[in-house]
C-alpha cells in the first residue's frame, strides 16, 4: 500500500510539471566594474544569457543595469530583482524589493535595471526565475 501511494504521488508530481524554483544571480560591483554569474538554473542556462552589465552613478546613487537575451524562440515569463549591499557584504533593504515581472519574447534583448536604496550600497546581484515554462 504504502509503494503505491508513493508511485500515486511520483505520477501526480509528473503529471503536475515540477518546476525548477532555482534562479539564475548575477553579481555586479560597482567599484571594480566586475561582474559574475554567481549561479545559474540548470533551465533557465539553456534559455536565457547574461549579454552585458553596465552600472552607472546617478547623484551618488548606483545603478546597475543587466542585459538579458532569450535564447529560446519562446516567449519566456520571468521574474527579477536586484539586491543591493554594502562594502561590507551585507543586504541592505534585502525585504524591501519585490521581484518585477519580465516577459521576454523568442530570440528578444531586455534589459533590466535597479537603483540602490541608498549611497552606502556598491555591489547589485541581480536574481532572475522562472515563472512559468516556455509556451
Amino acid at each position: 500500500m504504502k509503494l503505491k501511494t508513493i508511485m500515486l504521488a511520483a505520477i501526480a508530481a509528473a503529471f503536475a510539471g515540477c518546476v525548477e524554483t532555482a534562479g539564475t544571480r548575477v553579481s555586479i560591483d560597482t567599484r571594480t566594474g566586475d561582474a559574475s554569474v554567481l549561479e545559474s538554473s540548470t533551465r533557465l542556462a539553456n534559455r536565457v544569457r547574461v549579454v552585458g552589465v553596465s552600472y552607472d552613478d546617478v547623484s551618488g546613487i548606483k545603478k546597475a543595469t543587466v542585459t538579458l537575451e532569450s535564447l529560446s524562440h519562446k516567449r519566456q515569463e520571468l521574474q527579477a530583482r536586484m539586491v543591493w549591499m554594502d562594502a561590507d557584504g551585507a543586504e541592505v533593504d534585502a525585504d524591501g524589493k519585490p521581484f518585477r515581472a519580465i516577459v521576454l519574447d523568442g530570440m528578444d534583448v531586455t534589459t533590466f535595471t535597479g537603483m540602490a536604496p541608498n549611497p552606502k550600497c556598491v555591489k547589485a546581484r541581480l536574481q532572475l526565475r522562472e515563472t512559468d515554462t516556455a509556451q
